[in-house]
């Protein structure tokens, strides 16, 4: 029995410039970017022990998506642990690393 935990976000997206992480076995390192979408039974798990696993593995980006408060809320990985990067809310905004991708939360929740 191995002694590893494995923890699988609900989505998952690595940066071209980390493609070479990509490998015919899976990913091979953490991810650009993790993202955990809550429900009651997970929250906990979510907010505590998944975000320091994240920082742990050195994922670079953390998005926590709230359906309850209809909120996207971003965490940057700054020292070995996470620092708030910004949220989503009311307003279209474009969460980091994707500074492109203009995200209008009544896409998400109407």
């Amino acid at each position: 029995m191995s002694d590893v935990t494995v923890v699988q976000p609900d989505v998952l997206f690595v940066a071209a410039d980390r493609r070479a992480i990509i490998s015919e076995r899976g990913i091979e390192g953490p991810p650009t970017l993790a993202v955990e979408v809550l429900s009651p039974s997970s929250t906990p798990i979510d907010r505590e022990r998944k975000l320091a696993r994240y920082a742990q593995h050195g994922v670079p980006y953390y998005w926590v998506v709230d359906p309850a408060a209809r909120s996207i809320e971003t965490h940057v990985l700054a020292g070995g642990s996470y620092a708030p990067a910004g949220s989503l809310t009311t307003e279209r905004a474009a969460l980091p690393p994707l500074p492109d991708l203009q995200i209008d939360p009544a896409d998400l929740w109407d």
